[in-house]
C-alpha cells in the first residue's frame, strides 16, 4: 500500500468523523449524520476528478471509499459521548483531513500535467470543498469562508509540496512533509487563534 493511498484512506475516514460530528450537533438523525459525513469525507475529491474530467470520479470505481466515509460516520454516531469528552476532537480530526487531502489533491493535479497553479488550486478543493457542501446541508456560513485560517494553510501546504518537488525531493516525503506542515499550520492557528484581515463592523 502506497503512501497516497494510506493517505487517502485516512483522509477520507476523518473528514467523515469532524462531519458527522457537525450533523450530531444540529441534532440530525443516523441518516443525515451519514448523509453529512460521507459529503464531508468525498466532496472535495470528487469535485477534483471531475475539474480533471475523469468521469466517472473515483468514488463510483471503488466502494471501498464510500464504506470508509460510512464507517467514520457510524464510528461517530456509537462514540460520540467519548468523542465530545475530547473537546479538539473534531478540529483534530478536521486538520488531519485537511493536511492528507491538500498533499493528495496536488499530487493528482500534478500528474494530469496542469499549471502549477491550478494544482494548489485544485490541492485547495480537495481539502475544503467536502466541508463547504457539508456547512451549506447544515444550514452554516460556510467554515472555509469565516474561521481561522483556513484555506490559506491548505494553499501554502500545496506551494509547499511543487517547491519541495522542484528542489528534487522525491515524491513520498515530499507528501509527508506537505500534509504534516498543513496539519501543524492549522493546530498552530485554532491554538494561537491566526485570522486574516476582516473590516471592522458597522453597526
Amino acid at each position: 500500500m502506497n503512501l497516497l493511498l494510506i493517505l487517502d484512506l485516512t483522509g477520507t475516514f476523518f473528514f467523515a468523523v469532524s462531519g458527522a460530528m457537525v450533523a450530531i450537533k444540529k441534532d440530525m438523525d443516523l441518516l443525515g449524520i451519514i448523509v453529512l459525513g460521507t459529503v464531508t469525507a468525498l466532496g472535495g475529491g470528487t469535485l477534483r476528478e471531475l475539474f480533471l474530467g475523469n468521469f466517472p470520479p473515483f468514488v463510483f470505481q471503488q466502494d471501498l471509499y464510500f464504506y470508509l466515509a460510512i464507517a467514520g460516520s457510524l464510528f461517530t454516531f456509537l462514540f460520540v459521548e467519548q468523542l465530545l469528552h475530547i473537546q479538539s476532537v473534531i478540529l483534530l480530526a478536521d486538520a488531519l483531513g485537511l493536511g492528507t487531502f491538500v498533499t493528495i489533491g496536488v499530487t493528482k493535479a500534478l500528474a494530469a500535467a496542469i499549471t502549477p497553479t491550478s494544482a494548489v488550486i485544485l490541492g485547495a478543493i480537495t481539502a475544503v470543498a467536502g466541508g463547504m457542501i457539508r456547512d451549506i446541508l447544515a444550514q452554516e456560513i460556510p467554515y472555509v469562508l469565516t474561521k481561522d485560517f483556513y484555506a490559506i494553510t491548505c494553499v501554502l501546504g500545496g506551494i509547499t509540496f511543487i517547491m519541495l518537488k522542484n528542489m528534487g525531493l522525491p515524491r513520498q516525503p515530499a507528501m509527508a512533509a506537505t500534509t504534516l506542515l498543513v496539519i501543524c499550520l492549522r493546530i498552530l492557528a485554532i491554538r494561537y487563534r491566526w485570522y486574516l484581515p476582516r473590516r471592522p463592523r458597522h453597526h
